[in-house]
């Protein structure tokens, strides 16, 4: 074979792996955000049960999250907790108009600066109380509700999340608040 076949062929291999090689970091140098969900009981004063929604950047690259919320069935709304049932309906009727949106947002509703998260391993975490009456958006997988969520990022794209929904029988009791041993 001529040397110019062999520089030509050499050129060609080297060329390929140098371009996979360039895809493959393209590929791996982004960012990447991993979100979970989670509802649970706290005990401090008083019984509180309290969404948790958590957000880490397992890329390489910062990532800004614009907005992070949790869907909510068409019928559901965070009416106040305690309302007998005509002041229910009242509050319901006179707030419908306006109840527009089967999402509630933890971050990103009123317009806050979006927050970056540093790359490899930046996380935050958003907590919002929560009151037995709102009904979440939910998939049953083995047996177990799940509601559903997303983390909006500044690019336009969305990362949804679940969280496992608690059972009727697993709200504390309200009224007064629990004494402390």
């Amino acid at each position: 074979m001529k040397p110019e076949l062999w520089i030509a062929v050499y050129g060609a291999v080297t060329g390929t792996i140098a371009v996979a090689h360039q895809v493959s970091q393209w590929f791996l140098d982004r960012a990447n955000v991993k979100v979970t969900g989670q509802i649970a009981i706290e005990s401090t004063d008083r019984l509180a049960v309290v969404l948790s929604v958590r957000a880490v950047n397992v890329g390489r690259r910062p990532v800004k999250i614009r907005q992070v919320l949790v869907s909510l069935s068409k019928e559901a709304a965070p009416w106040p907790a305690g309302l007998p049932p005509e002041k229910t309906a009242e509050f319901k009727q006179m707030h419908a108009v306006h109840w527009v949106s089967s999402e509630r947002y933890l971050f990103g509703a009123r317009g806050e600066k979006a927050l970056e998260l540093s790359p490899d391993g930046g996380d935050y975490t958003w907590r919002t109380e929560i009151q037995k009456g709102v009904r979440f958006v939910s998939d049953t997988k083995q047996g177990e509700k799940y509601g559903k969520g997303q983390v909006v990022l500044t690019t336009g794209k969305k990362v949804p999340f679940n969280f496992l929904l608690l059972k009727d029988d697993q709200w504390p009791p309200s009224g007064k608040p629990q004494k402390q041993i």
